[in-house]
């Protein structure tokens, strides 16, 4: 039993050692030469929090069913393939304000 035990921590600590050597920080220090700049890196934290900040808006209230965010939600995948993330969340706090005004 103490043997399982011990290979499954194994298991579990290589699996998490080979998932970070997988990080973009990781990735860059292999590729120096070719990693994105700092100004490039900066816009990219700007777009992932703006993917956040998309899932936050369309799921807002989870214990009731909430039309306006389901269209946004389905609307944002689709604009997401034609803009950039900020973009979309933009378009879609403005779309969300004016249908709601329209309630």
């Amino acid at each position: 039993m103490v043997k399982k035990a011990v290979l499954l921590f194994s298991l579990i600590l290589s699996n998490y050692t080979l998932a970070s050597d997988y990080s973009y920080q990781k990735i860059a220090k292999r590729y120096s030469d070719t990693a994105l700049t700092d100004k490039k890196v900066k816009a990219a934290k700007m777009q992932g929090e703006c993917l956040v900040g998309l899932k936050r808006l369309n799921f807002k209230r989870k214990r009731q069913f909430d039309p306006i965010a389901e269209w946004t939600n389905y609307r944002s995948i689709s604009l997401l393939g034609q803009y950039s993330p900020c973009e979309v969340l933009l378009i879609m706090e403005i779309a969300q304000k004016q249908l709601r005004e329209q309630k």
